[in-house]
């Protein structure tokens, strides 16, 4: 999943001659380069001195440093009241997708690969181009959408984008389609007239369903380290999170941003991203991620 694995780095040091104190002030700094925090990162830790020896094999460490991460995803499963799988459940026969994120996350890329993995899966797809600020907001999805052969309603560069989800919603209720999928305008995290839109688009689609919709689900940029973390609070305020894409997960070793995430506000990554195809989308497992950062 990720470009390196830490067990190499940490096989060195558990290599070395050091003394206990020495070994785990190491470890301690080679998770935190990882991106998890400082607090998260001392609490893994001390859960790994209670189960391991005085001297310790190093297959045996990276076992147990496995487990503890394991226990993180599923602890933060039993906060949400999930099971064995944080996987998208769709309420209705109609349901919505929001896609939200700031200015390039990658955020209508991954919303026309979202729609390909659905309809790959049997499912009637309709995309609804509700960036109209950007100058090729719209047009973007609209050529991924003739490339996919997957309908896209938009609506000119300046144009309501409550008008768009409108539009949206009115094909998805009354025409033969099963999801929708909203690409939103790319926004700065900060702005909160910006982030309140998102609360608008929110209120177009309960109208019409108010269920909906299924799944907000945040794109962000995995190269950009723990600033995803600030970006994850700030649009789980306005838009409700109830997931994450990490989009660009091949082009980084870091991934302790997705354990920051969990352990503060407790939001499953439903994707994972990786390249420019628009078949380059994966649905998120634990334990591919673990094994990406532990394994060979």
């Amino acid at each position: 999943m990720f470009k390196i694995s830490l067990k190499k780095k940490i096989s060195q040091i558990l290599g070395s001659k050091k003394n206990r104190e020495e070994i785990f002030e190491e470890l301690e700094e080679l998770l935190i380069l990882s991106d998890i925090s400082a607090d998260r990162v001392e609490r893994l830790l001390n859960q790994v001195k209670k189960r391991i020896k005085l001297t310790f094999e190093k297959d045996d460490f990276i076992d147990v440093l496995k487990e503890e991460f394991k226990n993180i995803f599923t602890e933060a499963r039993a906060k949400r009241g999930e099971g064995s799988s944080s996987a998208i459940q769709f309420p209705d026969a109609k349901n919505v997708v929001l896609i939200v994120g700031v200015n390039g996350s990658g955020k209508t890329t991954t919303a026309a690969k979202l729609a390909l993995f659905y309809r790959q899966r049997g499912l009637k797809i309709l995309l609804s181009a509700a960036d109209t600020f950007r100058a090729a907001g719209s047009s973007q999805l609209v050529m991924w959408g003739e490339k996919l052969g997957i309908p896209v309603i938009g609506g000119d560069r300046g144009a309501d984008p409550g008008s768009v989800v409108y539009n949206s919603m009115n094909s998805l209720m009354n025409r033969d389609y099963d999801m929708l999928i909203v690409d939103t305008a790319g926004r700065v995290q900060t702005k909160d007239n910006l982030m309140k839109e998102l609360e608008k688009l929110t209120k177009v689609i309960k109208k019409f369903s108010p269920s909906q919709p299924a799944e907000t689900l945040l794109v962000v940029d995995a190269t950009m380290g723990q600033n995803t973390l600030d970006q994850a609070r700030r649009f789980k305020f306005f838009s409700g999170l109830s997931g994450i894409i990490l989009a660009k997960a091949d082009g980084t070793a870091k991934g302790g941003t997705i354990i920051n995430i969990l352990d503060e506000l407790n939001i499953p990554v439903k994707f994972a991203g990786f390249g420019e195809s628009e078949k380059d989308l994966m649905e998120f497992s634990e334990q591919a991620f673990i094994d990406s950062l532990l394994g060979e």
